[in-house]
C-alpha cells in the first residue's frame, strides 16, 4: 500500500475512532474505499449516522465471515 494511501487510512481511523470508540481497524482498499471493522452494534451505529456522507457504504454481514462497513468517498 502506498504511503499517502496509509496516511489516509491513519487519518480517517484516528477521526472515526472519537466518535466510534469500539472501532478495532480501517483497511484502505485503494485511495477511494476502505473497509471498517468493528462490532456489529457499532457498524449500524456508523452506518444510519454516516449514511450520506459518502458516495457508496454497505454493510457486509455473510454468515461465518467477519463484518464490516465497505466505504468508497
Amino acid at each position: 500500500m502506498e504511503k499517502s494511501t496509509t496516511k489516509l487510512g491513519n487519518e480517517i481511523y484516528n477521526d472515526l475512532k472519537k466518535d466510534y470508540p469500539a472501532i478495532e481497524r480501517i483497511n484502505m482498499e485503494n485511495e477511494t474505499s476502505f473497509r471498517i471493522y468493528a462490532d456489529d452494534e457499532t457498524l449500524w451505529k456508523i452506518f444510519e449516522e454516516m449514511i450520506n456522507q459518502f458516495k457508496s457504504i454497505e454493510f457486509n454481514a455473510g454468515i461465518k465471515e467477519t463484518h464490516f462497513l465497505e466505504v468508497i468517498i
